[in-house]
């Protein structure tokens, strides 16, 4: 399967590396980063449905320490579209309103 990041998902994931750079050490981000990479492999392998379901058509993962969420949705049968990098200690509303 073809994973692609929409431009939210770029911007937010770059928002929260960004955050982390200020909070958390070297090790950490790249723990993170690992994390990222490994549920996209994961996805590329088709292996989506393992992830919770979030709404109809969306689903969401745990990424990192557990308080960032990846929002993911299959568009076709060989595309999936990273939706958004959501800070679980924010606002819920603000899911919404990215997306």
């Amino acid at each position: 399967m073809q994973v692609e990041f929409s431009k939210i998902a770029r911007e937010t994931l770059s928002d929260h590396i960004a955050f982390l750079e200020i909070t958390w050490t070297y090790r950490e981000i790249r723990i993170f980063l690992e994390d990222v990479q490994r549920i996209v492999t994961d996805l590329e392998k088709g292996y989506y449905q393992q992830f919770q379901k979030s709404t109809k058509n969306t689903r969401s993962v745990l990424i990192g320490k557990k308080h960032v969420r990846m929002f993911f949705r299959t568009e076709a049968k060989e595309r999936i579209i990273v939706l958004l990098f959501f800070d679980m200690r924010q606002d819920p509303q603000k899911i919404i309103d990215l997306l």
